[in-house]
């Protein structure tokens, strides 16, 4: 459905990462990323965020995964590695990195929880998971009658339905982190403005016409309740907060 094969696929996930980078720059910074790190970017998408770790730890090694790379932008520099991985099955040797940072993947996998126990032997003692999760958030930002919110309700439950995507995640993640053994757990959330122009509402407008043919096909809105949530996007008079971000981070135990 999100194919990265998908025609307009990468527009779609450059439009993520002009809503959410800026934000987690500043989170991996807060870390205290060092030059020599091992870093793993879990979902790398088109590798922005995996581009600029690898930035930040020129006598490290940053690596980026996904289960399908074809999208991470070229050149690649020599202290990034590309690589094929199901974070679902695939494992990586205890100790590994330094940091581990995953935005709005475990959200999308049932497996969250024994990934994050399994991530915590990927990491050195002292190192750092970070993860962002995106909650649905419409009913702080969008009366009941907004066309919007009905086709970002529907979105959400086709995702739901589809491969058990949890939309409440985010907010069990800190409590799943401390029971794996993370200690120093910490969370912060944020709450992007919704209006037209804006990052969010171009990568929000970019989902729903990919989700729109299946949404259609399943009943679960109509042509004319797609139009009508597409219009509320591109309202200059509409401001809403219908997707918080709420980012955990946990370190393993030891120094």
């Amino acid at each position: 459905m999100l194919g990265h094969q998908r025609p307009g696929e990468q527009v779609r996930l450059d439009a993520i990462a002009r809503t959410f980078d800026a934000q987690t720059r500043q989170r991996l910074e807060a870390v205290g990323v060092a030059a020599d790190w091992s870093c793993l970017e879990v979902g790398a998408g088109t590798g922005t965020i995996a581009h600029w770790l690898a930035g930040q730890c020129p006598r490290g090694r940053v690596t980026a995964t996904d289960l399908d790379v074809t999208l991470i932008r070229e050149p690649v520099p020599g202290n990034l590695t590309v690589l094929v991985h199901d974070i679902a099955k695939d494992a990586f040797s205890e100790g590994a990195f330094d940091l581990i940072h995953a935005r709005a993947v475990l959200m999308h996998l049932p497996q969250r929880e024994q990934i994050v126990a399994r991530m915590l032997e990927w990491l050195v003692p002292g190192g750092v998971l970070v993860l962002e999760e995106l909650v649905h958030f419409p009913r702080h930002g969008l009366p009941a009658a907004s066309p919007l919110r009905r086709v970002i309700d529907a979105w959400w439950d086709l995702l739901s339905a589809s491969f058990g995507m949890d939309d409440a995640w985010g907010g069990r993640a800190p409590q799943v982190l401390r029971d794996a053994g993370y200690k120093d757990v910490q969370v912060a959330a944020d709450l992007p403005a919704f209006h037209a122009g804006s990052p969010i509402a171009e990568f929000s407008r970019l989902t729903v016409l990919s989700v729109a043919p299946r949404l259609i096909a399943a009943g679960m809105l109509s042509e004319a309740d797609v139009r009508a949530g597409l219009e509320e996007i591109d309202d200059p008079e509409h401001l809403s907060f219908p997707i918080a971000v709420i980012a955990t981070s946990g370190r393993r135990p030891g120094s």
